[in-house]
């Protein structure tokens, strides 16, 4: 089989490999459509402090359940059945584990990261990590319930009532997401922030009632002659992992606010926590997500509340998986998710 597999930062290759056998408890999935996330840029550049090379890449997919390990098939899986997959691989016995809060497991591993991922023409995952698809939902679609199901989590860490003020200050992949999924669950004024114009054009298309760019508009002024003070947010959600973003979120939420921390930080940020303090602001960190929220996630796709056609940015076979890192590299400012197609 073709794989694609990081060697050193910015080499990747396309190789062959032999196809894996599923194990025990094992499926073997042929993969359909695999997204390229910015983790896997990182990777790609030998930046991302948690992935050693080499490593085959690839975390947001679907495909095709094409063989059952032993024990595997006593479930309700099949052959044939179009899946998605959740990533996380976890040890279910230290303290997150035990009390249900498994994504962040004391030795999470993430398929792509950590352990052998779906840029490659098969991959075999544990079958209790599989999620069927809906009928009439495409493999892309499929790709793309991963990066939802984290804004579904980040949502739940901070639920939304119909009548809050949400802020989500970046709109790349997640940030649209989180956009989506903050209007399904209910949110009535949604304000997105960016210094990219493309990606606010994008996210008023996705039904964003304000966007901002920060880079020629205050949104501290923005939000004062909006609402009258430029604390008037209920929930602010980072989504970049810059303190730029970061400093946004804390000035404009009110009294009482929530904010979480979708972001992936580089480097540590300085917060204002003297506004913390003295306006009670809750900050919240966010890692992943659990099967619930694959879950949701997968609905709220099939149901067309969230919309994934206007996210792909191009498309490409496996064979040109290099030159498509490179092309996201070359320009990152209109890319917002390019997808490989396999088989």
């Amino acid at each position: 089989m073709k794989r694609a597999n990081l060697l050193q930062p910015r080499h990747l290759v396309i190789e062959q490999a032999p196809i894996p056998a599923p194990t025990p408890g094992e499926v073997r999935i042929a993969v359909r459509a695999c997204g390229v996330c910015g983790t896997d840029i990182h990777a790609y550049l030998g930046k991302h402090p948690l992935i050693v090379c080499p490593i085959v890449p690839g975390h947001e997919f679907s495909g095709v359940i094409d063989a059952l390990g032993a024990d595997a098939d006593a479930s309700d899986l099949r052959v044939g059945m179009p899946v998605v997959v959740e990533p996380s691989l976890t040890c279910g016995k230290c303290e997150p584990c035990r009390t249900g809060r498994y994504n962040i497991c004391d030795s999470l591993r993430v398929l792509g990261c950590q352990a052998t991922g779906a840029q490659a023409e098969y991959i075999t995952v544990p079958a209790a990590k599989i999620i069927p698809m809906h009928d009439g939902m495409t493999f892309e679609q499929g790709a793309l319930v991963e990066p939802t199901a984290v804004a579904v989590h980040a949502l739940r860490r901070a639920p939304i009532h119909q009548a809050d003020r949400v802020l989500i200050a970046g709109a790349g992949t997640i940030g649209l997401q989180v956009l989506q999924v903050a209007r399904a669950l209910g949110a009535s004024t949604t304000i997105v922030t960016d210094v990219v114009e493309k990606k606010l054009e994008l996210a008023r298309q996705l039904g964003a009632t304000y966007t901002i760019n920060s880079r020629t508009q205050s949104l501290s002024d923005f939000l004062r002659a909006q609402f009258g003070k430029s604390s008037a947010v209920d929930v602010a959600l980072e989504c970049v992992g810059v303190e730029q973003t970061m400093r946004q979120c804390v000035e404009a939420c009110k009294k009482g606010g929530q904010i979480v921390v979708v972001g992936v930080f580089e480097q540590d940020a300085p917060v204002r926590l003297s506004a913390v303090q003295d306006r009670e602001l809750d900050v919240l960190g966010t890692l992943m997500y659990m099967r619930r929220d694959f879950v949701k996630a997968r609905d709220l796709i099939a149901s067309g509340q969230v919309q994934t056609e206007p996210l792909i940015t191009r498309r490409a076979p496996l064979d040109e998986l290099p030159q498509v890192m490179e092309a996201i590299l070359a320009d990152p400012s209109t890319n917002i998710k390019s997808m490989i197609h396999i088989h």
